[in-house]
């Protein structure tokens, strides 16, 4: 898929009420990284590009203070 249709079928999928909570996005963001091959060439640009998506979902779902709140554990670490 190129760039041009996948920003379409992300404002298609957003438009139809197909996002995820922020907290799930992210957690699928982290699943994402974990399942890079770490021997590819391109692995350590994807995990930066995958990371800054995750920072602008979160900056996105919490404020300008949310990146910064010490209480906040990822839900698969919750009890």
């Amino acid at each position: 898929m190129n760039q041009a249709d996948a920003l379409l079928q992300i404002v298609a999928m957003a438009k139809l009420g197909g996002a995820l909570p922020p907290e799930e996005a992210m957690c699928m963001l982290a699943s994402l990284i974990d399942k890079l091959d770490k021997h590819s060439a391109s692995y350590e640009t994807d995990v930066a590009a995958l990371v800054k998506v995750g920072a602008t979902i979160w900056n996105l779902s919490s404020g300008s203070d949310g990146a910064h709140d010490p209480a906040w554990v990822p839900p698969f670490l919750r009890h």
